[in-house]
């Protein structure tokens, strides 16, 4: 961890301790840093190509995970992956004291598999989504995918919901924000017309 910290780990590295089944840990990790209102800019689009790849493949049932090689190649700075590290330790500890075996159906076997892997993908397309670095456009696309991945690690098909509901949230944020720019550029354009040239 020291070297970690020092240089930073590769993200094929951090993947391959976390095993071949893992998927949704890997999921849950990476959302992690997006999970606070500041966009992360670049990275924001190659962890959501990674997170479209993890939901594709869960959808098809693949048993291995598999990734771009730009995002396998992504260093992420060690300051970075062991505050992450610390947070996910934190949230999965809160999130154990009201998570339980419920509704398992939705998120085990195959069935299961495809229904996380369903939402992984939609929040990987919706975090890749340019909206011009806004506050919080990051925020909401992550938390679905954390609860998704939560519900398959949990066997808590509850957070399946909350999944559906952090992405809803998502779709309404963002047509608020294209409404909002579309009314008020339409307004600089009908003042920029009535000002003297």
């Amino acid at each position: 961890m020291k070297h970690a910290s020092a240089e930073g780990i590769n993200l094929s590295e951090a993947l391959d301790h976390i095993g071949a089944n893992g998927f949704c840990f890997a999921a849950f990790l990476l959302a992690v840093p997006f999970v606070q209102p500041v966009p992360l800019g670049p990275l924001t689009v190659i962890c959501g190509v990674t997170f479209i790849a993890i939901g594709w493949q869960m959808v098809r049932g693949h048993d291995k995970l598999t990734l771009p090689e730009k995002a396998r190649n992504m260093r992420i700075h060690g300051k970075v992956w062991l505050t992450a590290l610390a947070f996910s330790r934190k949230l999965l500890g809160l999130c154990r004291r009201f998570t339980r075996e419920r509704c398992s159906s939705w998120v085990t076997g195959e069935r299961g598999h495809r229904i996380v892997g369903g939402l992984i993908l939609v929040g990987g397309a919706l975090l890749a989504v340019p909206m011009a670095n806004l506050p919080l456009n990051n925020f909401f696309p992550a938390l679905m995918i954390v609860f998704a991945a939560i519900g398959w690690m949990e066997r808590d098909g509850i957070m399946v919901i909350v999944s559906i509901a952090w992405g809803v949230a998502t779709i309404v944020y963002f047509a608020a924000v294209a409404v909002a720019l579309l009314f008020f550029g339409k307004q600089v354009a009908e003042w920029l017309k009535i000002l003297p040239a």
